[in-house]
């Protein structure tokens, strides 16, 4: 059985109408298919148990219809008390120009009788506390959401740091599993099948804003103290993330950036190991941590060297030299920020097991440049 659900706003006396019913797009208007490649996250890095698998695309008949479906299964706990999974796209530039001045976005979804929601994320929003629209589905049935843009205006969480909605600060799309359907500690499964996720253009013309500033030579911000904590549960050492909105002035990490450390600093205690330098996207759209300033698994580069093993307050001064090899998701600080790491011993996946626990950087000088 197919259902095709289209969603509208009615303001009276501020109560919301839903209803059912056929939409007809002018010829000039018909709606766009987004493109990008689709990507899932969960909440590992909130030391979360929640799964999801890889979101798998491929060709089936539905309704006498062949389509693209985008098959993803996995299940949520409360390992981690905000338990949650997802998937979304990672939008090329033409979809991204799409959704500035869109009035609508629209996808078929054939669930499993629980609830998720679509979140439109913006650049201003920086707690994860994106704008969203929450909708059920009907398990084993077809059905087609059709969520005006005016929705998402209404649907930030109220836990969140309250942003006005801004369509033309889009950062990406996603869809997530709901908070009402956690209900066993340890099994919460799901599975949906989604395809045509389409953009409506607008009747009339909206003003986008303007694209996030490329950053320009010169000297960006400044630093003091870091504080450099035990990482030993995603990694082999402690690290520090610096996601402040004036170290990189509002400009926006772009491959081929070159950009040039002037420092001179002093440890808290004694490393086991060199200190390395980079950048790295943070954000959710990157799965929360994406390097900028090399790739992991690719030929692109090591990470930069920043420093010595160096003892207590021993005066380190260094000069480093990063290039920008991926693009940041947007001009946020946390899509551009700046971390130094280093290896210690300690259990791998384990929290707070690094042996010698976190220290500090205290610098004296420091300068950011690009070149």
């Amino acid at each position: 059985m197919k259902k095709f659900l289209l969603f509208a706003v009615v303001l009276l006396v501020s109560s919301m109408l839903v209803f059912a019913g056929g939409s007809k797009e002018p010829a000039n208007l018909t709606p766009v298919l987004a493109t990008g490649d689709w990507t899932t996250y969960n909440d590992r890095t909130s030391d979360g148990g929640s799964s999801i698998s890889n979101l798998a695309t491929k060709e089936e008949v539905i309704d006498g219809r062949t389509v693209n479906v985008h098959h993803v299964t996995g299940n949520v706990t409360t390992q981690f008390v905000y338990g949650f999974a997802g998937w979304g796209i990672d939008a090329d530039e033409a979809t991204m120009e799409l959704y500035k001045t869109a009035d609508a976005l629209s996808f078929y979804i054939q669930g499993d009788g629980k609830r998720y929601t679509i979140k439109y994320k913006i650049s201003t929003v920086e707690d994860y506390a994106y704008h969203e629209y929450t909708f059920e589905t009907v398990a084993g049935e077809v059905q087609h959401i059709e969520v005006p843009m005016m929705f998402f205006s209404v649907g930030q969480p109220a836990w969140g740091v309250p942003i006005k909605f801004d369509q033309t600060l889009v950062t990406g799309v996603e869809w997530q599993t709901h908070e009402s359907w956690r209900l066993n500690p340890r099994s919460n499964p799901f599975e949906v099948k989604m395809w045509d996720f389409m953009i409506h253009p607008s009747a009339g013309k909206k003003k986008a804003a303007a694209k996030a500033p490329a950053a320009k030579p010169g000297t960006f911000g400044k630093l003091t103290t870091v504080l450099v904590a035990d990482n030993f549960q995603y990694g082999n050492g402690y690290q520090a993330q610096i996601k402040v909105a004036d170290l990189m002035n509002g400009h926006k990490l772009t491959k081929g950036d070159v950009f040039v450390i002037k420092a001179t600093y002093t440890v808290s205690r004694d490393l086991e190991n060199p200190i390395f330098v980079g950048f790295a996207d943070t954000t959710p759209s990157a799965n929360y941590w994406k390097t900028l300033s090399y790739v992991q698994k690719g030929d692109e580069g090591p990470p930069v060297a920043f420093g010595p093993a160096a003892k207590a307050g021993e005066v380190v001064k260094i000069e480093a030299v990063i290039t920008i090899e991926r693009n940041a998701s947007n001009a946020g600080a946390a899509a551009n920020a700046l971390y130094f790491e280093t290896v210690g011993k300690g259990k791998k996946g384990a929290a707070g097991s690094g042996e010698l626990k976190l220290f500090t950087m205290e610098f004296t000088e420091f300068s950011l440049t690009k070149k």
